[in-house]
């Protein structure tokens, strides 16, 4: 699975989608070549928001094992 780059305007249109749907707001990392985003806490309603968010784009989403972090893949 090969990590994609979202761009910011990706990461603002998820966090407008998630705050639509009163989910809780994701932060953006961004630096050098690698990005990932985070919940402050782990929420099974969040995360699959935004599984659901980036597989309609065709993409996937990797959590840490914290439930909080994840990185978005290439799907398949």
């Amino acid at each position: 699975m090969a990590q994609y780059l979202p761009a910011y305007g990706e990461a603002l249109e998820l966090k407008a989608w998630l705050r639509e749907r009163s989910l809780p707001y994701v932060h953006f990392h961004d630096a050098c070549g690698y990005s990932w985003f985070e919940f402050d806490e782990a929420d099974e309603a969040a995360a699959e928001g935004a599984r659901a968010f980036w597989r309609a784009r065709g993409k996937d989403v990797s959590f840490r094992d914290d439930g909080r972090g994840f990185i978005v893949t290439d799907e398949g």
